[in-house]
């Protein structure tokens, strides 16, 4: 692999991040040309409520390498992450949340197992979250577990890295949700199309500002639903 990427989409999505946003910008433009020489930073303003959408648009008019994308109406983190996906162009594509409990200095791990790889995706070696976040992780991934097949190590994990042809051979119109289970529905729908994935553990840091949103009721049901969905639909030999 070489040193550094000839060029890298990152994204991240957003919301209601103001006291964030500003500071993942900053850690994007002085980390990432690290490893590659040309970056894109996409922030996906998923319907924030808050200053998140303004200060995004001051940090686009000021610097050319960093672009938004609003959406008028929230879609969902899973819609958010799509958007990401689908507007970017360079040849590998890189994201994380905008919450910053990732240290984007260990995408440097992810490319040094992505020869022979198109998709790399963190786990967290040690989650520094609240003890009923990490008891709905654990029950999710077992239960992921139990009903694709075991290997997945950290499913929801936001720290993932793809050749871009990756969504040639595995349009992104064939994962359905667009909720909480869309990353785990686009991890198993790659390997299911043979797609070769790597998992590599990375750092996690506690939550500085802002609130998680992950963990609420409404989203951990969406999530289950789409979860049966899916096992239903490979069951009845559907295509994932």
């Amino acid at each position: 692999m070489p040193e550094r990427l000839a060029s890298l989409s990152f994204f991240f999505p957003a919301l209601n991040e103001e006291d964030h946003v500003r500071a993942a910008v900053a850690d994007a433009l002085t980390i990432l040309p690290r490893f590659a020489e040309d970056i894109v930073v996409t922030i996906v303003d998923d319907g924030s409520t808050d200053r998140t959408g303004a200060i995004a648009d001051e940090l686009a008019a000021k610097d050319a390498r960093v672009l938004v994308i609003h959406h008028q109406r929230r879609r969902g983190y899973g819609g958010a992450v799509r958007s990401g996906l689908v507007s970017a162009r360079k040849d590998w594509i890189f994201y994380t949340d905008g919450d910053r409990q990732f240290d984007l200095t260990d995408l440097g791990k992810l490319l040094a197992v992505a020869d022979g790889a198109d998709v790399v995706v963190g786990y967290r070696a040690k989650r520094a979250d609240p003890p009923r976040r990490l008891f709905v992780a654990w029950v999710y991934n077992g239960l992921i577990r139990l009903l694709f097949g075991g290997g997945w190590r950290d499913v929801d994990c936001a720290f993932k890295l793809f050749r871009r042809d990756v969504f040639a051979r595995v349009p992104l119109e064939r994962i359905r949700s667009n909720g909480a289970f869309f990353s785990p529905e686009l991890l198993i729908t790659l390997r299911h199309s043979g797609i070769r994935v790597r998992q590599v553990p990375v750092r996690h840091l506690p939550r500085t500002a802002g609130q998680a949103k992950g963990a609420e009721p409404r989203v951990i049901a969406r999530a289950i639903r789409d979860l049966v969905r899916l096992r239903v639909r490979l069951w009845f030999g559907g295509e994932p």
